[in-house]
C-alpha cells in the first residue's frame, strides 16, 4: 500500500514530493527567523514604528481605498476583538512609487452636510485603464486631491476672467453695510453721492393659472447671471433668491464664494415699501419673463446703441423676473459697455462663464463628482464630444411611456462621428462621447453600445469609442408647472432630499457638459448655457428637432458650427 502522504506529489513523483516538503521546511524557518529578529527589534528599539498596522474601521478603509491596500474582512469576531485594542497614532505617508486608484470612485460624504451624490459611473475606470501611464498617473493624484477634506474651489488662477472682482466684492460689502444703515433708520450715516442701489433676482411660486413659472435650470441661470451683468455694470449690489417651495432655496444649491447674494425676502419686503423716486426706499419690478428679443431690445435699448443702463431703473432695490439673457447682446448692441467690459477683462466668450463661477459655487459633493469626470475630460490623450438629447418633459414626468431608441436620435451620433473624424489628434487614446439626455430609456440603450459589438460598430466612430453618463436621477426643476400642459399618468411626491439630488443632477450634468472638446446639443436652453459656460466660441453644433433630423448639419464643416451669436437668438436668448 502506498504511503497515504503520496498525494502531495504528482502521482509516484518522490521528486515533487520531497521538493514541496523541502521548500514547506525553508519557509517555516524563515518564518521563524523573521518572528525572532522581530521581537529582538521590539526590546531593543521599543520606539522603531514600521507599517501601521489596520484595525477594522472607516479610517483604514479609507486609507486602504487611497492607497490600493487590502483590508480585512470584517467578521463579527474580527470586530469585537479590535475594539478591545488600542491604535497606535502613526503619521501615514505617502507611498512612493506609481500612483493606484480604488476599485471604486466613491464620493466622501459631504463635510458640511450638504448633497453628496452616488458614485461616479465604473466606466470612468474602465476607460483609465487604457490611457497612458502619465494621464493615469495625473488623474489618480487629482482623485487623491479630491476626496481631501480641505478640496479646494479655483478660480480665475491665471486671470482668464479679468480684474474687476475685488473691485466688485469691496462695492457689495459697501452697500451691505448702507443695508444695515436703511433698517436701522438710520439715514445719517449715509453719503448722499454713494445711494446705495440694489438689485435681486426672484424666482417666486409658480402660478397656478398661466404659464409663469421661473423656468428650468437653463432659464434660471439665464435670468440670474444677466441680472448680475447688470448690477456690475450699474455699481448694484446683487440678491438671487428661489421660493422654497419652487422647489427649494438656492441657498441649498449653491454657496457663495466671493459674494453673499443671500437675499432676505420678508425684510426686504417690508424695508422697501416706497415709490421708484423714494431716494432710499423705493422699489421696482422688472419682468421680462419669456420676452422675445424685439421686446428685449426695446427694454434695454431704449435710446439706441449709447443707452446708459443706470438710466433704465432707478429705484433703490429692483426686483428681476426673468428668464433672459442679454450679455452677447449687450456686446453687440451697445457703444457704451464694450470697452467698459474689455478693460475688465471680459469679452463676448469669457463673461457668462466668468460670471456664472464667480456667483455660484456648487456644493462640495456635486463639485467632487464634476470633477471626478472634468479631470478625465481634461487628460490629453482623451477627445470629448458632449451630446445632450433633448426630448421633452413627458419622458421625465412619465418615464413609464418613455419608448425612445438609439435609431431615434442617431443623428447626434453621426455628428460627433464627424467631429472625431475632423479634430481627433493622433495622441488621442480614446474616444469619449459624453452623453445627458432627459430620457432613461435613451440613456439606457446608449450606454448598451458599450458592450454590444454590432450596435458598436454601427453607431460608433471607432472601436476605441466609449459612451459615458453620470447615470444621476433625471428630474425637472417645476414639475408643477409641467403639469399644467402634460397629463401625468402616475404623479409622485418627491421628498426633499430626491428634489435636491434631482436639480444637483441638472447642475452637474450641465457644468460637466461645458468641459468637453466640443458638443452636440439640442437648440434649447440646456445645452446653450453649457455652451457659454464653455467660454468657447465655435465648439457648438446645435441639432433640430427630431422631426427635421434630415436637416442635421455636417459636423466635419467648421462652419457648421452654432455660433455664441446664434446661440444668443435662441430661446432664453443671451
Amino acid at each position: 500500500m502506498a504511503p497515504e502522504y503520496q498525494h502531495l506529489g504528482r502521482g509516484n513523483d518522490f521528486s515533487g514530493m520531497m521538493l514541496k516538503y523541502r521548500c514547506a521546511r525553508a519557509l517555516t524557518i524563515a518564518s521563524m527567523a523573521a518572528i525572532v529578529l522581530l521581537a529582538l527589534a521590539s526590546v531593543f528599539y521599543p520606539g522603531l514604528k514600521g507599517t501601521p498596522e489596520f484595525h477594522i474601521g472607516e479610517s483604514n478603509k479609507d486609507y486602504a481605498q487611497d492607497y490600493d491596500v487590502p483590508v480585512p474582512i470584517e467578521s463579527p469576531d474580527t470586530v469585537a476583538s479590535n475594539d478591545k485594542i488600542g491604535t497606535d497614532d502613526y503619521t501615514i505617508t505617502e507611498p512612493e512609487g506609481k500612483c493606484s486608484l480604488p476599485t471604486t470612485l466613491t464620493i466622501p460624504k459631504s463635510e458640511d452636510g450638504s448633497y453628496t451624490p452616488t458614485s461616479p459611473h465604473s466606466d470612468i475606470l474602465a476607460i483609465l485603464s487604457s490611457v497612458p501611464e502619465d494621464d493615469y498617473e495625473q488623474y489618480c493624484q487629482g482623485w487623491r486631491k479630491l476626496v481631501k477634506p480641505d478640496y479646494p474651489y479655483t478660480y480665475n488662477l491665471n486671470g482668464e476672467c479679468g480684474n474687476w472682482q475685488e473691485k466688485y466684492a469691496a462695492l457689495h460689502k459697501r452697500r451691505l453695510t448702507q443695508l444695515d444703515s436703511l433698517k436701522a433708520n438710520d439715514l445719517d450715516k449715509l453719503d448722499s453721492q454713494d445711494r446705495p442701489t440694489y438689485i435681486a433676482y426672484k424666482c417666486v411660486q409658480v402660478a397656478t393659472n398661466g404659464n409663469r413659472g421661473c423656468g428650468g435650470l437653463a432659464d434660471r441661470m439665464s435670468g440670474m447671471i444677466s441680472t448680475f451683468f447688470y448690477a456690475l455694470l450699474t455699481d448694484r449690489a446683487y440678491f438671487a433668491y428661489w421660493d422654497d417651495e419652487n422647489p427649494f432655496s438656492l441657498d441649498i444649491l449653491f454657496e457663495k464664494p466671493f459674494i453673499d447674494w443671500h437675499y432676505e425676502k420678508s425684510a426686504m419686503d417690508q424695508l422697501f415699501i416706497g415709490d421708484v423716486d423714494d431716494d432710499y426706499f423705493g422699489t421696482q419690478p422688472v419682468d421680462t419673463l419669456n420676452a422675445k428679443w424685439p421686446t428685449m431690445e426695446n427694454t434695454l435699448f431704449p435710446d439706441g446703441a449709447s443707452q446708459n443702463f443706470s438710466d433704465l431703473w432707478t429705484a433703490s432695490l429692483v426686483q428681476v423676473r426673468s428668464n433672459r439673457g442679454y450679455i452677447i447682446h449687450t456686446f453687440e448692441s451697445s457703444n457704451v459697455y464694450p470697452d467698459i467690459l474689455h478693460k475688465m477683462g471680459l469679452n463676448v466668450h469669457n463673461t457668462f462663464g466668468c460670471l456664472t463661477d464667480y456667483l455660484f459655487k456648487p456644493t462640495i459633493g456635486s463639485r467632487r463628482f464634476i470633477d471626478a469626470y472634468k479631470n478625465l475630460l481634461d487628460l490629453e490623450s482623451i477627445f470629448s464630444v458632449g451630446i445632450q438629447i433633448r426630448t421633452g418633459d413627458n419622458q421625465i414626468v412619465n418615464p413609464k411611456e418613455d419608448e425612445l431608441t438609439v435609431e431615434s436620435y442617431s443623428y447626434f451620433l453621426t455628428c460627433a462621428n464627424q467631429l472625431t473624424k475632423a479634430y481627433r489628434q493622433p495622441y488621442h487614446k480614446k474616444v469619449v462621447y459624453f452623453l445627458i439626455t432627459d430620457s432613461a430609456k435613451l440613456r439606457d440603450e446608449m450606454m448598451d453600445l458599450n458592450t454590444n459589438a454590432a450596435t458598436h460598430q454601427e453607431y460608433l466612430s471607432s472601436k476605441d469609442t466609449v459612451v459615458l453618463t453620470t447615470g444621476l436621477p433625471i428630474e425637472h426643476v417645476e414639475p408643477a408647472q409641467v403639469a399644467k400642459y402634460i397629463n401625468i399618468t402616475e404623479p409622485i411626491v418627491e421628498t426633499q432630499e430626491q428634489k435636491v439630488a434631482g436639480i444637483n443632477s441638472a447642475v452637474i450634468e450641465n457644468w460637466l457638459l461645458a468641459n468637453t472638446n466640443y458638443r452636440v446639443i439640442s437648440q434649447q436652453g440646456y445645452g446653450k448655457l453649457a455652451a457659454f459656460h464653455s467660454n468657447i466660441d465655435g465648439t457648438t453644433y446645435g441639432m433640430p428637432r427630431i422631426t427635421s433630423k434630415h436637416r442635421a448639419p455636417d459636423c466635419g464643416n467648421p462652419k457648421a458650427a452654432t455660433s455664441f451669436h446664434d446661440l444668443s437668438m435662441l430661446w432664453s436668448l443671451g
